[in-house]
């Protein structure tokens, strides 16, 4: 059985066909880069043209870079929230299946949820997502705390995400080790704050983790997440196909 998982992030839309058997695999994954113009519109084009062109799938799971509760992207994030007031009516008039959540729970579904990670569903696991911003997605014994927004913590007087998220490397011309130095400093405020069992670091981060693990020292175990930049578009899809009596997440050690 295929679903439709869709990764809504700030400046781009990941995707891709989630088949969820004994091995997760996804087919046609892929970008769609969302330029500065005209977004809003740009964004409800895109995403009625993917609804649209992946069918047929057993259902569809959003990840919106936003609070989300009960399927309705929260007014908190104007530009989404009138997406989603757009694309939800399309997708109804279709009788597709369907459901919402935050970005960075739906990377934490997938991470998780999958069935090898017996680990990760024992204790507090913390899972932060590194791209545009930072996202945040805490599990207490494989329970979900949804809409956290551990970006949203001060650092230097400013929002965490906009001290260290991987948009700033770029901003600022850090370099490996400066970079590291700030996501270090980020970590040590969530251990003290949290104390975790296990840390998962998702987004583009992920990929390059061994570039990045000499630099990091925290108590917790630290660990890339294991479906790098898919576990977006697959948590998504795994939550859709839960929350339509489709599929039995394992929540238990």
């Amino acid at each position: 059985m295929n679903f439709l998982g869709i990764d809504i992030g700030c400046t781009s839309i990941k995707y891709g066909l989630v088949c969820l058997e004994d091995e997760i695999t996804v087919d046609k994954f892929d970008f769609i880069f969302i330029s500065q113009a005209a977004r809003t519109r740009k964004y409800i084009d895109a995403l009625t043209y993917l609804v649209d062109s992946l069918a047929p799938f057993q259902a569809v799971g959003f990840g919106f870079p936003s609070v989300v509760l009960e399927n309705k992207v929260r007014e908190t994030t104007p530009e989404f929230f009138d997406i989603w007031n757009k694309v939800e009516p399309l997708v109804q008039s279709r009788n597709i299946p369907y459901c919402v959540l935050n970005d960075a729970d739906a990377a934490g579904v997938a991470e998780v949820y999958r069935r090898q990670a017996e680990a990760l569903r024992t204790g507090v696991t913390l899972v932060i997502t590194l791209g545009t911003g930072v996202g945040s997605a805490i599990f207490l014994n494989g329970n979900l705390l949804p809409n956290t927004e551990f970006g949203m913590l001060e650092m230097h007087g400013m929002n965490a995400e906009d001290y260290m998220a991987a948009s700033v490397k770029t901003r600022d011309s850090l370099s490996l080790g400066e970079r590291c130095g700030r996501l270090q400093e980020y970590l040590l405020i969530v251990e003290k704050l949290l104390t975790p069992d296990h840390i998962v670091l998702g987004g583009g981060i992920s990929a390059e983790f061994e570039d990045y693990r000499s630099y990091l020292n925290i108590r917790t175990p630290l660990q890339p997440a294991y479906y790098r930049n898919q576990a977006g578009v697959i948590g998504a899809a795994m939550y859709a196909a839960y929350k339509t009596h489709q599929f039995t997440l394992i929540t238990s050690p």
